[in-house]
């Protein structure tokens, strides 16, 4: 009884110490291998049912946005920098008029189409953006006030 005690305890440890060191060599490489981040220099944006996907997020290096609606209703994309001491929520209650905001392209789509692209001539300057909808529906409501909207810093 005790040697079949003492053979199972040694099986115990044999296992454990296999599945302790069998993940080590996948997790480390897991660890040092950096995921590989999507260029930023072209971002594309598809517009869905009242929301953004994007490819990646603009950063200083974007030149160009494109546009794809994928939703069933019309959508567009303003592109703007948020000036220093606003928000968007005041860009948006002024409709980026005094000084809130400074427009750096605009596009539109219809259901299924793909929008004008946005060429970004210059580098994009350190600070605040946002991708807004201002469509509105049958209704009323703007686009961005159902969650079309995207902020991002470029730092």
């Amino acid at each position: 009884m005790k040697r079949l005690l003492l053979i199972g305890a040694a099986t115990l440890v044999l296992a454990l110490g296999a599945v302790a060191c069998g993940g080590d060599d996948d997790d480390e490489e897991a660890a040092t291998t950096p995921a590989e981040e999507p260029s930023a220099e072209t971002v594309e944006v598809t517009a869905g049912e009242y929301a953004f996907d994007l490819s990646a997020s603009p950063a200083a290096d974007t030149t160009e946005i494109t546009f794809e609606n994928a939703g069933g209703e019309p959508h567009n994309l303003i592109f703007a920098r948020i000036n220093e001491g606003f928000t968007i929520e005041d860009a948006l209650e002024a409709e980026g008029e005094k000084g809130t905001a400074e427009e750096i392209g605009f596009t539109f789509a219809k259901p299924g189409e793909e929008g004008k692209p946005i060429e970004i001539k210059e580098p994009l300057e350190l600070g605040n953006y946002a991708m807004v909808c201002t469509v509105e529906n049958k209704d009323g409501t703007p686009h961005y006030e159902l969650g079309m909207q995207e902020e991002f810093t470029i730092e």
